[in-house]
C-alpha cells in the first residue's frame, strides 16, 4: 500500500515538473521567435521614440543572455540577467522567468513572489492553474517557517513603506511578515500619508493596493496665514524707542530749566554757566528726541507687520500684443 501511494504521488510530482518545463518552454519560444516580445506597450500609444527602443533592446539583449544563462544551468546569473530585463521593460513573461530560475535556486520566498506577480500581470494565463498550484504548495512551505508573504502596491509607485513602524523598502513591495495583525504607512512626496491595517494569514499570501491621494496645494489667491514673523522684537523695539524719547523731554526740560535761571542771573559767570548748560541739554534733547523717534518708528513698522496674520496674494494674468504678463500683489 505504502510502495503504492509513494508510486502516485512520485507521478503527480513528475507530471507537475512536467507541466511547468512545458510552460516554461512555450514561453521561451514564444519570446524568442516574436518580433516584439511581452515588452511592456509604449504608454503614449505611438511611435516609440529613441530612448524606448535603446531600453527595450537592451531589455531584450538582456533577456537573450539570461535564457542562455538558464539553458547552461546558471541559475543564478539567470536571474540577474531577467531581473535587468524586468527593470528596462516589465512583462508577465519575464516575472514567470524570473520565478522558473529562483525555483532552481530553491528560494520559495522569490519564486512565490514572482509567480503571484506573473498571475498579477497576466490573470488569463493559460497555465493559471498551474501557477496557482505552484503558489499554494510555496505559501504552504512559508507557513511551515511560520512566515507569510505581502505585497504592497501603491499608485503610483514609489512610496516608502513601513509596517509596524520599521521602514523596509519603497512599492512594490513584497516581504515576509509573521501572520497576524500589522499596520503600513506609506508616504509618498506630493501625495497624502496613507495609513493601512490588515491582517496577515498564515497560509495565503496577500495584496494590498494603496491609492495615494495627491496633496491639496495652495491655489493662487489663496490666503496664508503668516503668523508673527518678528517675534517680540517690535515690542521690544517700540519700547526703547520710547525710553529714548522720554529721555529726550527730560534733557528738553533740563534745557527750559537752565534757559529761565540764565535770564535771571546777574553774574556774569553764573550765565555762561548756565547758557552752557542750556546749550548741551539742547543737544543731548535733539540727539534722544531724533534717535526715539526713528526706533520708535522702527518698532511701529514692524509691530504692524508681526501682528497681520493674514496675508493676501492676487495673481493676475494679462495678455498683450506681444506676449503674457504675470502680476503679483499682495495685501495686509
Amino acid at each position: 500500500m505504502n510502495a503504492s501511494r509513494n508510486s502516485r504521488i512520485a507521478s503527480r510530482h513528475h507530471g507537475l515538473e512536467r507541466r511547468k518545463a512545458t510552460a516554461f518552454a512555450c514561453l521561451l519560444a514564444a519570446l524568442l521567435t516574436q518580433s516584439r516580445p511581452a515588452w511592456a506597450a509604449d504608454p503614449s500609444g505611438g511611435s516609440s521614440d529613441v530612448n524606448t527602443q535603446d531600453r527595450r533592446g537592451l531589455a531584450k539583449s538582456k533577456y537573450n543572455e539570461g535564457v542562455q544563462a538558464y539553458r547552461a544551468e546558471h541559475y543564478a546569473d539567470a536571474v540577474r540577467l531577467f531581473l535587468e530585463a524586468d527593470a528596462l521593460e516589465p512583462s508577465a513573461a519575464l516575472s514567470y522567468n524570473i520565478a522558473r530560475a529562483y525555483e532552481k535556486l530553491a528560494d520559495d520566498a522569490q519564486t512565490l513572489r514572482w509567480y503571484r506577480n506573473y498571475l498579477r500581470l497576466n490573470p488569463n494565463a493559460a497555465e493559471a492553474a498551474d501557477v496557482q498550484q505552484f503558489i499554494r504548495a510555496l505559501s504552504e512551505a512559508l507557513a511551515k517557517k511560520g512566515i507569510q508573504q505581502l505585497s504592497v502596491l501603491s499608485t503610483p509607485s514609489g512610496a516608502t513603506v513601513a509596517i509596524d513602524g520599521i521602514a523596509l523598502g519603497v512599492t512594490p513591495l513584497t516581504v515576509e511578515l509573521p501572520p497576524g495583525a500589522h499596520s503600513a504607512l506609506l508616504t509618498l512626496r506630493g501625495f497624502s500619508d496613507a495609513q493601512e491595517r490588515f491582517t496577515l494569514s498564515s497560509s495565503t499570501p496577500l495584496d494590498l493596493p494603496v491609492q495615494l491621494q495627491p496633496t491639496t496645494a495652495a491655489p493662487l489667491g489663496a490666503t496664508h496665514n503668516q503668523g508673527r514673523r518678528f517675534g517680540i522684537a517690535p515690542y521690544v523695539t517700540v519700547a526703547a524707542g520710547a525710553a529714548l524719547l522720554g529721555t529726550g523731554v527730560l534733557f528738553e526740560l533740563g534745557r527750559r530749566s537752565a534757559q529761565g535761571a540764565a535770564k535771571d542771573d546777574l553774574a556774569q559767570l553764573d550765565y555762561e554757566r548756565d547758557v552752557n548748560a542750556m546749550n548741551s541739554r539742547q543737544t543731548m534733547a535733539r540727539v534722544f528726541v531724533g534717535a526715539g523717534s526713528v526706533v520708535t518708528l522702527t518698532g511701529a513698522f514692524l509691530l504692524v507687520f508681526n501682528t497681520r496674520a493674514k496675508a493676501q496674494t492676487n495673481a493676475s494674468v494679462s495678455f498683450l500684443p506681444g506676449g503674457g504678463a504675470l502680476s503679483l500683489e499682495r495685501r495686509f
